[in-house]
């Protein structure tokens, strides 16, 4: 996938004896569940485990998906700027091969999907397309 190629220049962090499970294999898992709905480590684990067969058309998953806790631990590892740094690059690829100078975005907010836990209240789901739907929901 040519999205995930993006993501290969991250470094990873973790010593040798904590590298059961892929850098890449645990970001799409990660993109994929949230993209579909999951709210947390646990939903991740969850979407990995009933969408195995699913994520190995694009990922080997040689040991399968890893526990929450994993996925979490393996994530907060990766540098916020370094993760950045791919999706701009993903998308200026995009754009440069659309030939344009820029992507526009058309920003909505997804009706109740805003959250009050207590005091907190929590940013509502935004959708993000171009303007001529051809990059979807972010």
């Amino acid at each position: 996938m040519d999205f995930l190629h993006h993501f290969e220049q991250l470094e990873d962090n973790r010593r040798d004896i904590n590298l059961e499970y892929d850098l890449i294999d645990i970001i799409f898992l990660t993109m994929a569940a949230l993209l579909s709905g999951a709210k947390g480590w646990k939903d991740i684990e969850l979407f990995g485990l009933a969408k195995l067969e699913w994520l190995r058309q694009y990922r080997p998953f040689p040991n399968e998906i890893p526990t929450r806790h994993s996925i979490g631990r393996i994530i907060r590892s990766i540098k916020a700027d370094s993760v950045i740094d791919c999706f701009e690059h993903w998308v200026n690829t995009q754009r440069q091969s659309l030939g344009q100078e820029h992507i526009a975005f058309d920003g909505k907010v997804l009706k109740g999907s805003r959250q009050r836990r207590g005091d907190n209240t929590f940013n509502a789901l935004q959708l993000m397309t171009d303007k001529k739907n051809e990059i979807g929901t972010m």
